[in-house]
């Protein structure tokens, strides 16, 4: 069953509300690329999508091929190589012919239906990822950073997680060598990490 997810525009006016009353800046929440990056939605498509602009919508079984493709051309493995589409065919119980005119976009073996729901599978995605229209999936991208907004408190978050959780140190750093996590950064980490232990402690 693929859980639903509010639409983008209430999504983002949530995100765009928070963000103001906790002083922290929106931009930085909505990075296109890292958007695309996680959703298969072209970056120009991303950015039209966070401007309040309609994107077209593929076929539903294109859609899904286009999306299994940019998992299989996209995706690392542990050590950060590409996968093979030898390992990625074997996992799901294809022809590595199937995963390669996929990627390639050729029309001979497309695999079934079933098979992308597998290759879905295979990299940690569930169902939605293929069948998402590009604002359902931008949308269901931004749900953690909702929840870290709403993790967020008015006082010291440190103090709070070392409080109630005993937190003893948190060492955050930048993508960046030598740069700090700005302020909105670190504050959606910290709504993050309370969040995630939040719901264990719920468990």
């Amino acid at each position: 069953m693929i859980e639903s997810v509010p639409s983008l525009a209430v999504t983002l006016a949530q995100i765009r509300a928070l963000a103001e009353e906790r002083q922290l800046t929106a931009a930085e929440m909505l990075d296109v690329q890292d958007l695309a990056a996680r959703t298969g939605v072209p970056p120009e498509v991303v950015a039209g999508l966070l401007r309040g602009e309609d994107a077209a919508e593929a076929a539903p079984g294109e859609a899904a091929r286009q999306r299994a493709a940019f998992l299989c051309a996209c995706s690392r493995d542990a050590a950060g190589h590409p996968y093979r589409a030898a390992d990625i065919a074997e996992a799901i119980g294809a022809a590595p012919r199937v995963i390669t005119d996929l990627v390639a976009g050729r029309a001979g073996n497309q695999p079934s239906e079933a098979e992308l729901l597998r290759i879905a599978a295979f990299f940690g995605r569930g169902p939605g990822f293929l069948t998402d229209t590009p604002a359902q999936a931008v949308s269901r991208a931004l749900q953690p950073v909702l929840r870290s907004l709403d993790h967020v408190s008015g006082g010291d978050m440190m103090a709070e997680l070392v409080g109630r959780y005993g937190l003893v140190s948190l060492s955050t750093r930048n993508t960046t060598p030598g740069k700090p996590l700005t302020r909105t950064q670190e504050t959606l980490l910290l709504g993050m990490i309370t969040g995630i232990l939040s719901s264990e402690g719920a468990s």
